[in-house]
């Protein structure tokens, strides 16, 4: 395997009470049809050879309840790291954040919870 100059790990915690299905990834990891257990933590490494390549991509998960939970990244050469995750699971609610951004090997930590059932009240206007 070549040294990678530039690498971003996506930190995945299933936090939640559901297993989660790793769909489809990219060239070397995460292998599709593997499962992050529920209380589990998988982490991925994409990364290039070279600090002028672009890096990016994605991961789609799908909870046994449905939906998919889809983090995606982006690093340009030359900017900063930027990422998101799309949610579309139901009952499980999703956060990402970025740490080690001033480094050339930052970490997306995704952290999968059961979602808050707690009734809102609304005051009255």
């Amino acid at each position: 395997m070549s040294t990678l100059v530039r690498s971003l790990t996506v930190e995945i915690f299933n936090a939640s009470g559901a297993d989660i299905t790793v769909n489809y990834g990219w060239e070397i990891a995460p292998t599709p049809g593997t499962t992050i257990c529920a209380t589990q933590q998988q982490s991925y490494i994409n990364g290039v050879t070279d600090a002028f390549t672009l890096l990016g991509g994605q991961i789609l998960l799908t909870p046994a309840a449905g939906g998919s939970i889809n983090p995606v990244w982006t690093w340009p050469s030359g900017a900063p790291v930027s990422g998101s995750v799309n949610n579309t699971a139901t009952n499980l609610a999703v956060t990402n954040q970025f740490i080690n951004t001033q480094t050339n090997n930052p970490t997306m930590q995704v952290t999968i919870t059961n979602a808050s059932t707690s009734a809102k009240i609304v005051p009255a206007v």
